[in-house]
Parts: C-alpha cells; sequence; structure tokens
C-alpha cells in the first residue's frame, strides 16, 4: 500500500486540494491591448490615365481596461472575457467560455480557453500574487484577481 502513494502526481494532490477549497470565484481588473482588423480602400490611377479600387487589410492595436470573472469548479471550469478580445465568430455560454487543459500547480493555475476553433488563448493565474495574464491572437490581458463569494458578497447596487 505504500509504495502507491508515491505515484500521486503534484497536479493530482493540487486538483484534490482544489476540491478541497470548494468552489473558487474570481474577479479580476485589468487592462490589456486587443488586436483588431482594418480595412480601408484606395483609388489609383496608372500613367495612361485607367483607374482602379483596392480594399486594404490592416491590423490595429486597441487599448482597453476591463476585467475578467473566473468560476474554477472542478467538474466545468469558466471565464468571462473582456469583450474587446473577442471575435465576431465564437462559442460560449452567455459569455462565458470553456477552460480546457487546465493545470493546478502549487503557485499557479494554467489552461487555454475554448474562445472558438482557431483562437485558444492562453491563461496564466499566480496563485500567490492574483496576478492573471491572457495571451492569444485576439490579444492579451493583464491584471490582478481577488477571491469572491457571490452567495455572500454584497453588491454595490
Amino acid at each position: 500500500m505504500r509504495w502507491f502513494f508515491s505515484f500521486i502526481s503534484t497536479a493530482s494532490i493540487a486538483t484534490a486540494a482544489m476540491a478541497q477549497e470548494g468552489n473558487l470565484n474570481l474577479v479580476c481588473a485589468g487592462g490589456g491591448s486587443a488586436n483588431k482588423v482594418t480595412s480601408g480602400s484606395i483609388h489609383a490611377w496608372d500613367s495612361d490615365g485607367n483607374s482602379g479600387n483596392a480594399t486594404v487589410l490592416g491590423q490595429r492595436s486597441q487599448a482597453f481596461a476591463d476585467q475578467v470573472r473566473l468560476r474554477l469548479y472542478d467538474d466545468d471550469p469558466r471565464i468571462r472575457m473582456p469583450r474587446t478580445m473577442l471575435p465576431a465568430i465564437r462559442g460560449g455560454e452567455d459569455g462565458w467560455f470553456k477552460l480546457k487543459n487546465v493545470e493546478y500547480g502549487e503557485g499557479e493555475i494554467t489552461a487555454s480557453i475554448a474562445v472558438n476553433a482557431f483562437n485558444n488563448p492562453k491563461l496564466r493565474l499566480d496563485r500567490y500574487t492574483g496576478a492573471i495574464s491572457i495571451s492569444g491572437k485576439a490579444g492579451d490581458f493583464t491584471g490582478r484577481c481577488e477571491k469572491f463569494d457571490p452567495e455572500s458578497t454584497e453588491r454595490a447596487f
């Protein structure tokens, strides 16, 4: 029986500790930059007087301040992303997106956010400082998280 316990991974221990803590709800204030697609048209003439139109696509960075909410439940971890980081075609339910490949480490929690088939930003949450970072194709977000209990936290208004 003693040898069995030596094969338990630290991830399993962290997940068990998470289950003992119950559900973890976090609110994270911060900001970042979102990558937005831009388009414009140009009209040009050649030396013979012929003209033509063209559409030019590009990308610009848009700074923003917002908040993120996390529900880290063992059976269904989810995140509510900043709206400006979301592409036009996306999944989610009522603004909440599933977290995939969640790893509960001693010092950090990491995951991928299932925004759509082509966009799975990476999430890193420092368990000691509360620092959060989200990085993906749609942009980046950094901030600080605090625990809260939605059942007992008093509403601001």
